[in-house]
């Protein structure tokens, strides 16, 4: 969100090196006829919202870069920046002898990458940068959507936002006076009145004919909306979903259109790995700053990384990135689920946790 939303050792199971490591080329091996078999890439995908460019957090800005500068992504799409945050940022990734480019885009979200950016396009509540992996080009798509209209709140007790003339626009982001809302009907009604799903379609179409022209496609970002994955019958009864079972339609419309869900392939069960990327937990901001709901759980995975499937990419990993605590019903609690985290050593800039997603790219 614009207002709420306004490293590194991990915790849990070890990542392999060759995933965490920096992308460097695999040799090449040669057949007898001296053809170049494809050589191959690792590509590193981080989701970042960095929360006002990190200007709410008393050392945010170095922590933004820091994060970056010990994760080491190929691709970085953030969210809550702005070209004034983004050149302090690649100034700062400078100062550490990071080198990276960035799309010229004029609004939030932004793309940063470590490999040419060779186009670049602005959509409603999205960015397209073109990077160039060694030859093999990618559309990579950085989204944040609108924050308003958070109706995952409804079943919370709590408003979530809801603008007039739409129902339940009196409670604003205030405690619902009558108790939590489960109407799934309702509340899908006022989630597609967010118009969060209609701009992603045309972002959607967008990636099909970047795929007609031979490129890889990946979309991330902050959704302001949780997963259909992660509200089903499994979860109906946990986090404070009181029972209600929601199809989010964002994410739906997203695999529809062909999109795999990246911390869900490798971390398929929401009850065991929920993956919450908000609220998190921040040392150096009050309990206040990082919820809107104090008296509810409200943990919620709203931060995503997706990969159209092509015979040239392969998901290898996903993990969290970011404190391994939150805060619940107004208070810092460390997680219990099975989440695997890559928890910061110095200041964590931000309310949101980041997602890594790793894959091996073919460059040939």
């Amino acid at each position: 969100m614009v207002r709420r939303r306004e490293l590194l050792g991990m915790v849990g199971a070890s990542v392999g090196a060759g995933v965490l490591a920096m992308g460097t080329a695999e040799a090449a091996p040669q057949d007898g006829r001296n053809h170049r078999r494809p050589s191959h890439r690792t590509l590193k995908v981080m989701q970042f919202n960095i929360w006002l460019g990190g200007s709410r957090v008393p050392g945010g800005r170095a922590g933004i870069a820091d994060t970056i500068a010990a994760v080491k992504p190929d691709v970085v799409m953030l969210s809550e920046s702005n070209p004034e945050r983004v050149a302090h940022l690649l100034a700062d990734l400078a100062e550490r002898g990071l080198t990276y480019f960035d799309n010229e885009n004029p609004v939030d979200p932004a793309v940063i990458s470590r490999y040419p950016i060779i186009e670049h396009a602005s959509f409603p509540y999205w960015s397209k940068a073109v990077v160039s992996v060694d030859g093999t080009e990618v559309a990579a798509y950085s989204g944040h959507l609108e924050y308003r209209y958070y109706v995952n709140y409804l079943p919370r007790g709590y408003g979530g936002g809801t603008p007039s003339p739409w129902e339940t626009s009196e409670y604003g982001w205030n405690e619902i006076p009558t108790g939590p809302i489960t109407d799934a009907g309702l509340i899908t009604r006022l989630n597609a009145a967010s118009g969060r799903t209609k701009v992603t379609r045309t972002v959607l179409a967008d990636a099909a004919k970047e795929r007609a022209k031979g490129r890889l496609t990946l979309l991330a970002g902050d959704f302001n909306e949780p997963s259909h994955r992660d509200w089903n019958h499994r979860t109906r009864n946990l986090f404070d979903h009181n029972g209600t079972v929601v199809k989010w339609s964002t994410t739906q419309a997203i695999e529809d259109a062909g999109f795999r869900d990246s911390y869900r392939v490798i971390h398929p069960d929401p009850v065991r790995r929920p993956g919450f990327t908000w609220p998190s937990d921040n040392p150096g901001a009050d309990v206040g700053q990082l919820t809107w709901a104090p008296k509810a759980d409200e943990r919620d995975r709203i931060d995503f990384v997706f990969y159209h499937p092509d015979r040239r990419i392969r998901l290898l990993d996903s993990v969290i990135v970011g404190p391994s605590s939150t805060i619940v019903r107004n208070k810092r609690v460390k997680e219990t689920g099975r989440d695997r985290f890559w928890e910061p050593t110095w200041t964590w800039p931000t309310d949101h946790k980041a997602v890594l997603s790793t894959f091996r790219v073919t460059t040939r």
